[in-house]
């Protein structure tokens, strides 16, 4: 028996950019399904659209129907979801992937499946929504944020494969499809101990019997997995435990026959090998950054902290005084809790409907980017944004109209916010800063419970905030002199399981410099 101690060393899919150069802005513009719940409910919707339209033809579909059933019931499709249940089915990131995995790879293929059973009335609604699928950009997206997950909260692949987040196991997990997606994907980009880690799970899951006729209509997944697999591992290896053996030499030693082959494989999956494989793709880690550990829950708990109830500002809140926290000293950092109520949340979330992608930099050239959000401005009539608005004015005594419009965003599958800082800097200039003044303050409130994940970090001042639904957290970009306050920089960690949403208001600086004046 051949020994692979410290062997670890695709398909050459989703050459995603070529095609793009030069139509950067027109695909910025296109649908990102994957930025955010609200887009991935909008993808949900066309894939349900899809389904009812066949499973209304089964006297035409005929026999092709029992394929059809079939799909459905491996990929757990179920019908007539409340809307509440859609949202906690799409704001899981497994679900969410394969979701889109699904409807960008299978769905057009079904159509074409299909075409000629079906007819001629229902051929162009297909049409339509074969239109709609996850272009490549925003499958390349998703798999971005599937990386992040992996890579920000230190998850072991075979976990998040089987539906494992920081130790919550949920009643779902990546499809064999799925796995091999993802390994492809590392492949293309380099990656090759992350592609071998996919590849090596789905080896595990591959069937003996695979349903020929999935396989005819969806093509086969396994074609060149075990190559691919051998590949990724000499490839790892070649630059790792042997740094003289050549990318061109590891290409050699797996240009074997399919009986070779097999025999490798055969090698691979004995129990002791595979636990030395799993051993070898496991121990070399990275380190993470100081972001990261606060993503984590790791910074370590400050002190002399205390909550209470604040009701000196004014004669609203010696009437309702309401409960604050302190999250920092210096710099000063507070978080009010209840003060965002049920019902406005659901008027907020009604303003959705016109959200676009939201970048955090500068379109460079033809550098797709990638999406950090969806959101919208909330700037339409409403005594509700103006109640919160006052609401915010009796909190922090801070100067500004009752009719100032607020952001309203929410975030998707892995998407988050790189450290930045609120005010001017690195080439980033805020709106009406010659007629306002830069921003001198934050209001963040969060409008939903995240199970897991969605932190805002501090990584200057090691501070970790978890959304908590119906609470406000403000904090001070700059200093009572009008100077940057870098410890005011802050990253949005990604979503691990729910649907972020939150309202965010920025302070201008002028209009402040009565209430809150320099200090002598």
């Amino acid at each position: 028996m051949r020994k692979y101690h410290s062997l670890l060393p695709v398909l050459l899919g989703f050459a995603v950019l070529n095609s793009f150069v030069g139509c950067v802005e027109d695909i910025e513009e296109k649908e990102r399904y994957s930025s955010s719940t609200v887009g991935l409910l909008k993808l949900l919707k066309v894939e349900e659209k899809f389904t009812d339209n066949l499973l209304n033809q089964v006297d035409q579909l005929g026999e092709k129907f029992e394929a059809l059933r079939m799909y459905l019931s491996s990929v757990g499709y179920e019908l007539h979801r409340s809307l509440n249940e859609k949202v906690q089915y799409v704001s899981n990131p497994i679900n969410a992937f394969s979701l889109l995995r699904r409807t960008h790879e299978d769905l057009p293929k079904w159509h074409e499946y299909f075409k000629e059973a079906i007819g001629e009335g229902n051929q162009s609604i297909l049409v339509d929504l074969v239109k709609m699928v996850p272009n490549d950009v925003d499958m390349l997206s998703a798999m971005h944020g599937i990386q992040r997950i992996e890579k920000i909260y230190d998850l072991k692949i075979d976990d998040l494969a089987q539906g494992v987040l920081q130790g919550v196991q949920y009643n779902v997990q990546l499809t064999y499809r799925d796995l091999i997606a993802m390994g492809n994907s590392m492949y293309q980009q380099s990656d090759y101990q992350t592609a071998a880690k996919w590849y090596r799970i789905a080896c595990k899951r591959e069937l003996e019997n695979p349903e020929q006729l999935f396989i005819q209509i969806l093509g086969d997944p396994s074609e060149h997995l075990h190559r691919q697999y051998i590949k990724s591992l000499f490839k790892y290896g070649s630059t790792t435990s042997e740094p003289s053996k050549s990318i061109e030499e590891a290409f050699i030693m797996v240009q074997a026959s399919q009986e070779e082959l097999d025999n490798i494989m055969s090698d691979l999956n004995e129990p002791q090998n595979d636990v030395e494989v799993e051993k070898d793709l496991y121990q070399v880690k990275r380190s993470p950054s100081n972001c990261e550990l606060g993503c984590r829950g790791l910074y370590r708990q400050k002190t002399n902290l205390v909550c209470r109830y604040k009701s000196t500002a004014n004669t609203f809140l010696r009437l309702a005084p309401l409960k604050l926290e302190e999250i920092s000293l210096d710099p000063f950092m507070a978080m009010y809790h209840e003060v965002l109520y049920d019902s406005e949340i659901r008027e907020l979330k009604g303003q959705s409907m016109n959200m676009v992608n939201g970048y955090a930099s500068q379109r460079n050239g033809t550098e797709i980017r990638d999406t950090v959000v969806r959101y919208d401005w909330w700037s339409n009539t409403s005594l509700v944004r103006e109640r919160i608005n006052q609401r915010i004015i009796d909190m922090t005594g801070f100067n500004f109209l009752k009719d100032e419009k607020l952001q309203i965003a929410n975030y998707g599958l892995g998407t988050y916010f790189q450290p930045h800082f609120d005010y001017s800097s690195d080439g980033f200039e805020t709106p009406n800063i010659t007629t306002l003044g830069d921003r001198l303050a934050s209001i963040l409130f969060y409008a939903s419970e995240v199970p897991q994940g969605g932190a805002t970090v501090f990584p200057e001042i090691n501070v970790t905030v978890f959304p908590q639904k119906g609470s406000m957290l403000y904090w001070f970009n700059l200093h009572d002199d009008g100077k940057p306050d870098i410890r005011s920089l802050h990253s949005v960690c990604p979503v691990l399981n729910g649907d972020r949403w939150t309202l965010t208001k920025w302070v201008p600086m002028f209009p402040q410099m009565f209430s809150f004046p320099c200090k002598s």
